[in-house]
């Protein structure tokens, strides 16, 4: 009977070890997650999240993840909720509608126009066309991973006010 009890003791030592580090390692990724929030740029945050709530992960991966969130303060929640209304906003693609404008209208003087440069035209429009396409598709991409952490950032925050209701 003594050697159980100097077991069950050793083990309830180490669990209690192992809880403490545990909770310290969660501890850190709260901090991590505000850390992120507050003062990463913008191309770095959404990567970041990107990376945290990537597709294809196991189940409890997401659930840590939403946990995390849940653990930030209010005013946390807040402020990503509009840091990420803003990205998802400034990627609006219909502001890339007036800069594109020019570049068919360049393109369909210079094709009308019978010049000898006109392969020079189409190969310097096509050129500005694959850029403004590349833009755009980073845009698209950004946008998408701000919206979803957007609604996810605003589900969080109506469920922190409906239970602290």
């Amino acid at each position: 009977m003594g050697k159980k009890k100097k077991r069950a003791n050793k083990n309830k030592i180490r669990s209690e070890k192992i809880k403490k580090i545990d909770n310290e390692i969660y501890s850190e990724k709260v901090m991590e997650l505000e850390d992120a929030i507050y003062t990463y740029r913008t191309k770095d945050l959404l990567a970041y999240f990107f990376q945290e709530f990537k597709y294809g992960q196991e189940k409890n991966h997401y659930k840590k993840n939403v946990l995390l969130l849940y653990d930030l303060d209010i005013e946390c929640l807040e402020f990503a909720i509009s840091r990420f209304w803003h990205i998802d906003n400034a990627r609006d693609p219909a502001k890339y509608l007036a800069f594109i404008t020019p570049f068919i209208t360049a393109y369909i003087t210079t094709s009308l126009k019978i010049y000898e440069n006109t392969w020079t035209f189409s190969f310097v429009w096509l050129v500005s066309l694959l850029i403004v396409t590349k833009v755009l598709d980073n845009s698209r991409r950004d946008r998408s991973v701000a919206g979803t952490m957007l609604k996810t950032f605003e589900q969080v925050h109506a469920r922190k006010q409906k239970d602290k209701e």
